[in-house]
């Protein structure tokens, strides 16, 4: 099974976390299909790329079975090579990116939507930056977030807090909060498409964020994934 789908319909390109059965958690092989689908959706004829979730995840994060399986810093980089891969992806994208998030955004999955256009959650959806608790820490709401959302990033990375999406909208994380995600997927998309694209394509190269502070921090994150706290701290959480 796929573990990240992709399918244009409609002009757009949708990008889907496809492994329901472990919350959309993200491994190697899940970060580089996500930047490879980003890259193809970005030289596509489509107008948007939407990211969403099969079940009842959006994504858990990072995979912390394949992460407690590390064994040295070259693991590490293949790892952690494959995340900058995807974010890369998200940054250079030309084309406006859409967060449908159907369900629980932790970690890396919660991270990622920093980098999109458009957020959109339905409302029993939870976010959650977690990292701290397992001797880690949160890469991208570290290097982007304060820019992103302002000081709420510390909050949510120091405690790791669950939150809502309304709250999570009140602090700027999410955009819109509906009942209905798909039929606000498609409104958000028409609103984009009304616009002049090549007006688009310049905001988006104004909005682009700074890949080296990224790649400092995934480094940073590499090296603490093979500490001993880290190790212990994985285990245990996997073993609940």
């Amino acid at each position: 099974m796929m573990k990240v789908l992709y399918e244009e319909k409609e002009g757009v390109s949708w990008i889907t976390f496809n492994r329901p059965e472990k919350l959309n958690a993200l491994d190697r092989e899940s970060w580089k299909l996500l930047g490879d689908h980003l890259r193809r959706g970005d030289s596509s004829s489509s107008t948007a790329i939407v990211i969403t979730g099969t079940g009842r995840a959006f994504s858990s994060g990072d995979d912390i079975g394949a992460m407690a399986e590390l064994r040295d810093q070259s693991d590490a980089e293949n790892f952690f090579s494959a995340l900058l891969y995807a974010v890369d992806g998200l940054i250079s994208s030309t084309k406006p990116v859409i967060g449908a998030v159907n369900g629980l955004a932790y970690g890396g999955g919660c991270e990622i939507l920093l980098f999109m256009d458009v957020v959109i959650s339905v409302k029993s959806a939870k976010f959650s930056i977690p990292e701290g608790r397992l001797g880690l820490i949160p890469p991208m709401a570290l290097s982007v977030g304060y820019n992103s959302i302002g000081r709420s990033v510390a909050w949510l990375a120091i405690t790791g807090e669950e939150i809502d999406a309304v709250r999570a909208r009140e602090i700027g994380l999410v955009d819109i909060v509906t009942d209905d995600l798909q039929s606000e997927v498609k409104r958000t998309i028409s609103r984009i498409s009304s616009m002049d694209q090549s007006s688009v394509k310049v905001i988006k190269a104004w909005l682009r964020k700074s890949r080296e502070h990224v790649r400092e921090a995934i480094r940073e994150l590499s090296f603490m994934s093979l500490s001993g706290e880290a190790k212990e701290r994985m285990k245990s959480f996997l073993s609940r």
